[in-house]
């Protein structure tokens, strides 16, 4: 029904017949709406037809933005916008999102006033850590903390290494824009290849790509993974343990990408087979083939996974799919066969 019909309608009624239709409409308004677009107001000055005019957002100052961002991340990680507390007011804990959203805008902003670009790079990279954590802890009700602020956790890196390698040089930044990705949990709508292709994309000299694989073989040394050998055929290690292996084969992983990009196959192949760690080789394997299929190396493909096979490695039905259709065809398929 649009809007002149229903007027017509109402016009029609007895005047109980419509308090009663207005009473009714009015509950079922949530109470933010209620809010949001004064209502009340509306019925008590029904007759003013004056529209409340919107002044222009004020910008923050980056001291502004600066206490509002660490008292933010305070109360977060103290969990006053997930549960009931004294400190943030129930009708303020759905809000956050906004003021994020206001924030981000604020800080990549690099045009304003008071622009200072380490500032707020620090204050930017503060916030997205924040949010990352907030993946793998609640410090909200969102399930998807980076979907309900309206920016993806990609794009929000990317903004983050922007500002960091604009304000101190991508040179001197590359273990922080590394660390990033890292040390920092995920949403569930982004992969790590996602975060490691937009910082590769920011590297567009040799000399950037081999600095960052100096750096990550550094990291690897510092996290000191070391694999616990078992022949349990069921085992769970500690979430020390975990955290380290993963970080291990999360770097390790990157660093392959770096020597692709540098057209360094043989030695990009020798470092994941160096690092990366699985209890299944099978499994280490098809992470390789996957990534050596999304950058093009057809040769390599072949050559690893017959490797792989006079190893005593029973390759996968989607692996030996592509190997089958890469030496018929001579053509890579666009995605990895299927595994049926």
């Amino acid at each position: 029904m649009k809007v002149g019909e229903l007027r017509e309608k109402l016009s029609k009624l007895k005047k109980e017949e419509v308090v009663k239709i207005a009473s009714e409409f009015y509950k079922l308004i949530p109470k933010a709406k209620k809010e949001d677009y004064n209502i009340d107001e509306m019925v008590n000055n029904p007759s003013s037809t004056k529209k409340k005019k919107v002044s222009a957002t004020k910008t923050m100052s980056l001291d502004e933005i600066e206490t509002d961002v660490k008292l933010f991340i305070e109360h977060a990680k103290e969990q006053y916008y997930l549960y009931s507390n004294k400190v943030i007011p129930k009708k303020e804990r759905s809000t956050w999102r906004f003021k994020v959203k206001r924030w981000y805008k604020e800080l990549t902003n690099v045009k304003r006033p008071d622009a200072n670009l380490e500032r707020q790079a620090e204050i930017l990279t503060d916030l997205y850590e924040l949010l990352c954590e907030s993946c793998g802890y609640n410090y909200f009700s969102a399930f998807d903390t980076f979907q309900s602020i309206g920016v993806e956790q990609d794009d929000f890196y990317r903004s983050v290494i922007t500002l960091l390698q604009e304000s101190k040089g991508k040179a001197a930044t590359v273990e922080k824009c590394v660390r990033l990705i890292t040390d920092n949990h995920l949403g569930p709508n982004t992969m790590y290849y996602m975060l490691m292709n937009h910082l590769l994309e920011t590297y567009p000299i040799p000399d950037l790509k081999y600095k960052a694989i100096e750096i990550i073989e550094q990291l690897l040394k510092e996290n000191n993974f070391t694999p616990k050998i078992t022949n349990k055929k069921f085992y769970i290690p500690s979430r020390e343990q975990f955290t380290k292996e993963m970080q291990n084969n999360d770097l390790t992983r990157l660093g392959l990408r770096l020597y692709l990009a540098l057209f360094e196959i043989d030695n990009g192949i020798e470092f994941y087979q160096k690092h990366y760690y699985d209890r299944n080789s099978e499994i280490k394997l098809y992470i390789m083939i996957d990534i050596l299929l999304e950058k093009k190396q057809k040769k390599s493909i072949i050559t690893e996974i017959n490797k792989a096979i006079d190893n005593g490695i029973e390759p996968r039905k989607s692996l030996m799919k592509l190997k089958k259709i890469i030496e018929e065809t001579d053509e890579l398929p666009q995605y990895m066969p299927s595994n049926h």
